[in-house]
């Protein structure tokens, strides 16, 4: 059993090293001591302007090539998406930058924004009043259009069926297909009831082949933000089950700890086997990808793409140049 002697013999054996130390220090190890913590201090400052060096080259390297690609987009992606009408649908917490640079990319492909369309929390709240107000607005909405959004075969939940009848053209020709003045009274009722609202060029609304679904983090109380994100993939699948493709894009950023649609995406294997994925599309690199991978899902494909976790490559396929015949 350990005794108070045991305890008093540990305190003064403490304190003796404590004195030798000392004394050690400030007597014929001074010099020495002193001379080392000089030069590791001196080694750390080297090392430190190293670093920072070559964070300025590792910086300078990246602005060039975003800066080439930037000017080298246009020719790249040149009719890649050529008379496609596109549609954005831009999700909750999205920058709204990263919406015009697509606006701006999709008509650098070739291709013709039919609509921008931002969607509301509500459309996937948990909230148990605010959902009753929704689905008995999607109700009403799908009614006056015509449209059947409870189909008891498949999970889709009939918001989403009724959103992608609105906004996309089918590319199934057996679809149901709704009148573009219906479409029109439909989202402006949806807009009515806080639950988007639709920008349109010209204020001409048209139908969209294909989709690029704009998302951030997840907006959502503690707790629902998973379910939340998983309902985001739901709407994105729905948009693409109903066109020629959809690609989600968003700007991820791997040390923020929020949950992300791009995530929730990338984790469902199925889900991900359908829509492609970009998760840079803030950069040039990735702007590339978003319209490349919605000429690859126009073609029936799909992939994901950047930097992020889950990718499968840096950026989409480029389509080999088609031969120019020499006369």
């Amino acid at each position: 059993m350990i005794d108070f002697r045991y305890h008093l013999v540990s305190i003064v054996s403490i304190f003796l090293a404590l004195a030798v130390g000392i004394v050690l220090g400030a007597g014929p190890l001074q010099n020495e001591i002193g001379a080392t913590l000089e030069d590791e201090v001196a080694g750390l400052r080297d090392d430190k302007t190293q670093l920072n060096d070559q964070l300025d080259a590792a910086r300078a390297g990246t602005e060039a090539r975003d800066a080439f690609i930037t000017a080298a987009n246009p020719t790249v992606l040149a009719g890649r998406l050529e008379g496609r009408r596109v549609a954005l649908v831009v999700l909750p917490d999205v920058d709204s930058a990263l919406v015009e640079t697509t606006a701006t990319t999709m008509a650098a492909a070739g291709a013709r924004v039919t609509s921008t369309t931002s969607v509301d929390e509500d459309w996937v709240t948990a909230d148990e009043s605010a959902a009753a107000v929704r689905e008995t607005v999607v109700t009403r909405v799908a009614g006056a259009v015509g449209l059947d959004v409870a189909d008891p075969g498949t999970e889709v939940a009939p918001r989403d069926v009724l959103l992608a009848a609105l906004l996309v053209a089918p590319a199934d020709p057996q679809a149901p297909t709704v009148d573009t003045a219906e479409v029109e009274r439909g989202l402006g009722s949806l807009a009515d009831a806080g639950l988007l609202s639709v920008d349109t060029p010209d204020g001409a609304f048209e139908q969209a082949e294909l989709v690029v679904v704009l998302s951030g983090t997840v907006v959502a109380p503690e707790g629902d933000a998973e379910a939340t994100a998983a309902q985001w993939v739901d709407l994105t699948l729905a948009l693409d089950a109903r066109g020629a493709g959809s690609v989600l894009a968003a700007q991820v950023d791997p040390t923020v700890e929020e949950v992300q649609v791009m995530t929730s995406l990338r984790d469902d294997t199925d889900a991900a086997a359908e829509v492609s994925g970009v998760d840079d599309a803030g950069e040039p690199m990735g702007q590339a990808s978003v319209a490349l991978a919605l000429a690859e899902q126009a073609a029936g494909g799909a992939g994901q793409y950047g930097l992020a976790p889950g990718a499968e490559e840096p950026f989409a396929p480029i389509p080999a140049p088609t031969p120019t015949a020499v006369p």
